[in-house]
């Protein structure tokens, strides 16, 4: 496994807060990343949850215009969660489309431009191309990576290099029930698939660091300041996030994406606190299907789960919002933002 050079797979849902994860992966592919480290993006693939997967893809490839980046392949994936859902999604937080319905978007061709290889087999062919050098920020639903592990099991999970996960939570706190995290209940079963499966621990940024951090970057200086670059891409999303915050009375700004993104891409500046569990999922639980569950016993007690072996890293507290900020700044193309500092 070469450690200094990273070949990436962007699990998402676009969504704006995936839009500016892949946007900072994409910037991270010109410059040396801390230690030495470099990284590509060989691959976007797109999942239901912040809107449906036909919008998902449309987004994704809408964001790569922007960015003139359409080098990069596009491969749409899972539809539908594993389970059917008993119950209905209507409280749409991005719209119905993902980008909060502004319109207005680059032109795409979808028959030209989409690859017509589905997300999961793709997952499974590029790992196996390059074992251990293909890490997985998975930033929507965990619906393509479970497939991918229930269609190929081992041979895809030994395979695969380190995957980095934006979801569930540590304190039961939830933003689309009372105690879930939306990426961990838009598909339950894919979380418990990945989570039980998985033969190296993943890196989780749960719900609670993203909210509950020191990150006071304002709405304002997103909109106004960081919003007045004079670029595709951020002309596109400051139109959606003014849309979609403002009306809602929001005063700080929080992209929980791109913040999982920064983790990867900057562990020492952005990682204040993590630590090891066994985590799973509940699956039953009239109030608190969805929710992640952490072993806080930690094997000292012999109950139903002892015994069995760490599987996350849990990041637990973010460093604070000046890190992310420089990063984000550097990310929407603002003059004189640099991170060089946080490089060397």
């Amino acid at each position: 496994m070469d450690e200094k050079h990273r070949l990436v797979v962007y699990d998402c849902d676009i969504g704006t807060d995936d839009a500016w994860g892949l946007a900072m992966m994409l910037r991270a592919e010109e410059v040396t990343l801390p230690g030495g480290r470099s990284c590509r993006v060989v691959a976007i693939t797109t999942v239901q949850g912040n809107t449906d997967v036909d919008n998902g893809t449309l987004n994704a490839l809408r964001v790569l215009h922007t960015l003139n980046r359409r080098d990069v392949p596009v491969f749409r994936g899972c539809a539908d969660p594993i389970v059917p859902r008993t119950w209905q999604y209507t409280h749409r937080f991005h719209g119905q489309d993902g980008l909060n319905d502004v319109g207005n978007y680059p032109v795409v061709d979808v028959q030209q431009e989409l690859q017509p290889e589905h997300a999961v087999n793709a997952m499974y062919r590029l790992a196996s191309e390059q074992p251990g050098q293909v890490d997985f920020l998975l930033c929507g639903p965990l619906t393509n990576f479970a497939n991918c592990i229930n269609l190929y099991g081992r041979s895809f999970l030994e395979k695969i290099g380190r995957v980095y996960i934006m979801g569930g939570n540590i304190f039961g706190k939830g933003n689309v029930t009372k105690s879930a995290e939306f990426n961990f209940m838009m598909d339950p079963e894919a979380a418990h698939i990945t989570l039980e499966r998985l033969l190296q621990p993943a890196f989780i940024l749960p719900w609670e660091p993203c909210i509950d951090g020191e990150f006071q970057t304002s709405l304002d200086w997103r909109l106004n300041v960081l919003g007045a670059v004079d670029h595709p891409f951020i002309e596109l999303l400051t139109r959606v996030e003014r849309s979609m915050l403002e009306p809602r009375g929001f005063v700080k700004w929080i992209s929980c994406d791109a913040l999982l993104t920064a983790a990867y891409l900057f562990p020492a500046a952005m990682i204040a606190e993590q630590r090891e569990y066994y985590a799973t999922v509940e699956l039953s639980g009239h109030h608190t299907r969805g929710q992640m569950v952490l072993d806080h016993l930690r094997g000292r007690k012999v109950d139903d789960i002892h015994g069995k072996k760490i599987n996350v890293h849990v990041i637990r507290r973010l460093s604070s919002d000046t890190t992310f900020r420089t990063i984000i700044a550097w990310t929407g193309f603002l003059p004189n933002s640099d991170i060089a500092q946080l490089c060397a």
